[in-house]
């Protein structure tokens, strides 16, 4: 009987062990990484932006 012989369901050897690098989770992973609360204030500034445009765009459409 061998006695060196590998075990088909034995976890593999240290030295074929593979790591695998993965960027981190979440708005990091683009080519200019932002932190989650810089997108927010960006979206948050678009969203108001977009609002006094419409506020000031009915203003001008009552006033005639």
């Amino acid at each position: 009987m061998q006695t060196d012989a590998i075990d088909a369901g034995a976890a593999p050897a240290e030295t074929s062990r593979i790591v695998i690098e993965r960027p981190p989770p979440g708005l990091a992973r683009g080519k200019y990484p932002w932190p989650a609360w810089g997108i927010g204030v960006l979206g948050v500034g678009i969203l108001v932006v977009g609002l006094v445009y419409f506020v000031v765009l009915a203003r001008r459409r009552r006033a005639r």
